[in-house]
């Protein structure tokens, strides 16, 4: 990890890494394999042009040819493979990097370094803090009057004065057991 809670990042910083040897031994792997399923294809395309060349005179039989074509399309079938496989390779390289997706603030650190995690386990949150979501519980007789767009005072506990919120978004169901509907400003 190169950050903490409370850091700003910039969008596409380099927030943490995942040990990158593996993952960069298997992109040169793919990468040379690419390099050899090349050479076998501009290999199978001379064959091929020669033997166009000597049914056009008449030196081969046509069949010759055909076989050369079939050896030509197998070579550019298994170049493309191994370009894809490459790809694949350099793609899960770069995933080894967790970048901001966006200038914020980082929330949250949920996991330490060194520390074995999964593929998917959320290991950091980052906010933008120009942005604040709040979620309102308002009672099912309440939110029958509340309309997306309108306008809410929020007051802040310990804070003087009100802040102005915008409704965003309005669940379309009441929350079981509360039988309350979540508004967000």
């Amino acid at each position: 990890f190169t950050v903490r809670e409370g850091d700003n990042v910039k969008a596409g910083q380099v927030l943490a890494r995942i040990d990158p040897v593996e993952y960069q031994n298997r992109w040169e792997q793919a990468r040379e394999q690419a390099d050899a399923a090349r050479a076998q294809l501009d290999i199978a395309q001379r064959q091929w042009d020669t033997n166009r060349a000597l049914v056009d005179q008449g030196f081969i039989a046509k069949v010759a040819l055909e076989n050369s074509q079939a050896s030509l399309q197998a070579a550019q079938s298994s170049y493309r493979a191994a370009v894809a496989g490459a790809e694949v390779a350099r793609k899960a390289l770069d995933d080894a990097s967790l970048r901001a997706p966006f200038d914020g603030v980082v929330a949250s650190r949920l996991a330490q370094a060194g520390e074995r995690v999964a593929v998917d386990v959320k290991l950091l949150e980052v906010v933008d803090p120009n942005q604040l979501e709040v979620e309102v519980a308002l009672s099912a007789s309440d939110s029958v009057d509340v309309r997306v767009g309108q306008v809410a005072q929020l007051q802040v506990e310990d804070r003087p004065g009100v802040i102005q919120a915008r409704i965003k978004r309005i669940s379309p169901s009441a929350q079981a057991g509360t039988r309350s509907v979540l508004v967000f400003l």
